[in-house]
């Protein structure tokens, strides 16, 4: 592809300057990872997080790149010797010209951001689609999958934009049509998904998390606020209502507003919840489309909230409310969310990928609802990652379970004993232990339940690993669960 062609793209958006000449150089791929260059490729210099890839640009023209773009107020871009593009945003740029390399992604992306129920709301998605007879595609916190439903793993939520944009367009070149998209607050921050034409943008709720990134709730509001300022006009956004923050989503949307709330009677969509246990959930759901009553695996308010989320997204975009309903009767959960641990013992186990004040709040309220007897929580907090939650997630673990075992989740370079003393500093009763060990943490509580008790192993869910200063372990809550159970129990 002809670079000038490649210019005359960025130019509409975002071009500054151009140095050298252009006139008749063919590019062959783009990059923002220096170690990628071959010869003909654009390097792109993308300022990360902690990275700057402007310090990488001598790397890129050694590598024969045939041209780099820049952003504007790089200082030295008159030494280079092949030819430079200043652009505003980098970022963009990026973009912009893997679009023109890789094609357009899947026609209908179905982007799901909010503190908590991503991942829940992105597989029953999937879920309805694929009943549907569609070829549909995911990706988030497991991973991202094709059609067959095989989860390939990833290194963060949302891929970068040079990942995203090639798993899109292998999705593309699978036939894949539908896409449904976990778009966390760093990958909006950072313009992971800058640039996707979304069918579909929901809004699940808000509550404190990722402050060790975004400093304060301000901020991290904001990047989530991007996915709905950057909607087309055409694109669906559903809001939930029943979140204070929704207030300032409706505020910067320029989609197609669609509510959903529980407490609001004024959203469009609103649940009436009737009867759950640890079996599901039955609620009474009033649509545009019509009212219906729906019953579903997921147990749990938070999950009603998932289940209309997902439901208010596919009806509003031409799926039949019949075949949602038939596809929603039929979905059995994912791994690590809610999932229920049946070893024949006389007690619930649940395991749950909780992490946050608010999540945990939600999961303890849920289990307390359909439990006949006594709650027992294990639950810790990740290493290097927001320290505030800490002592409140104590709080809330000691004010509204019978028991709790604070233990270690991922300490990453911390020493778990110092994440378990900010826990416990904000504890408000004394119906608690510390085990920094999570797998003897999760068998102290296994051992405490009683015939009708529920023991929820919170913070971890999917995860099949635990994270340490020098060393990454395999580690599995479910497995450990199913381990203790059965010494204990036989």
């Amino acid at each position: 592809m002809l670079l000038t062609q490649i210019v005359n793209n960025i130019k509409a958006k975002m071009l500054c300057d151009i140095k050298g000449c252009i006139d008749g150089i063919d590019a062959v791929g783009v990059t923002s990872n220096s170690r990628s260059v071959e010869p003909g490729y654009i390097f792109v210099a993308v300022k990360g997080a902690t990275i700057d890839g402007h310090r990488f640009i001598s790397d890129a023209i050694k590598k024969e790149a045939s041209a780099i773009v820049i952003d504007s107020d790089f200082t030295k871009q008159e030494s280079f010797k092949i030819p430079s593009i200043a652009v505003q945003d980098t970022r963009e740029a990026l973009v912009v010209t893997l679009n023109q390399f890789l094609g357009n992604p899947p026609e209908r992306i179905f982007a799901v951001t909010g503190t908590n129920g991503k991942t829940t709301i992105t597989h029953i998605l999937w879920h309805i689609f694929t009943e549907s007879g569609e070829k549909t595609g995911i990706i988030g916190t497991l991973g991202f999958a094709y059609e067959d439903g095989i989860h390939q793993n990833l290194p963060v939520t949302t891929p970068g934009a040079e990942m995203l944009w090639k798993i899109l367009a292998n999705m593309k070149k699978r036939g894949i049509t539908n896409v449904a998209l976990e778009a966390s607050s760093h990958g909006l921050d950072q313009k992971r998904v800058w640039g996707v034409d979304f069918t579909a943008a929901i809004f699940s709720n808000f509550s404190q998390d990722h402050l060790d990134y975004h400093g304060d709730m301000v901020n991290y509001l904001r990047s989530k606020c991007m996915l709905f300022e950057e909607c087309s006009q055409d694109c669906v956004s559903v809001v939930n209502l029943d979140d204070p923050a929704s207030s300032k989503i409706i505020e910067v949307n320029h989609g197609i507003l669609l509510t959903y709330a529980i407490e609001n009677e004024s959203a469009d969509i609103v649940a009436h919840p009737g009867y759950m246990d640890f079996s599901g959930s039955r609620f009474g759901l009033k649509t545009p489309w019509g009212n219906f009553d729906i019953e579903t695996n997921l147990p749990g308010r938070f999950n009603v909230y998932n289940v209309m989320a997902s439901t208010a997204a596919a009806m509003a975009t031409g799926y039949q409310p019949e075949e949602v309903i038939k596809a929603l009767d039929n979905f059995e959960g994912i791994k690590g969310r809610f999932q229920l641990i049946k070893m024949g013992q006389p007690f619930e186990v649940v395991i749950d990928y909780a992490h946050t004040p608010d999540a945990l709040r939600n999961l303890i309220d849920t289990v307390r609802e359909i439990t006949e007897e006594n709650v027992i929580v294990v639950f810790g907090a990740g290493g290097d990652r927001d320290h505030n939650k800490r002592p409140i997630m104590g709080g809330i673990a000691t004010e509204l379970a019978d028991f709790a075992v604070i233990t270690s989740d991922n300490p990453r370079s911390e020493d778990p004993e110092r994440i378990i003393d900010m826990i416990e500093s904000g504890v408000t009763r004394e119906n608690y232990n510390r085990n920094s060990d999570r797998k003897e943490a999760i068998i102290e509580a296994i051992i405490r339940a009683k015939p009708g008790d529920t023991v929820l192993i919170a913070g971890k869910g999917h995860e099949d690993y635990q994270i340490f200063a020098n060393e990454t372990i395999h580690f599995d809550d479910a497995e450990t669960a199913k381990e203790a159970i059965m010494q204990i129990c036989k």
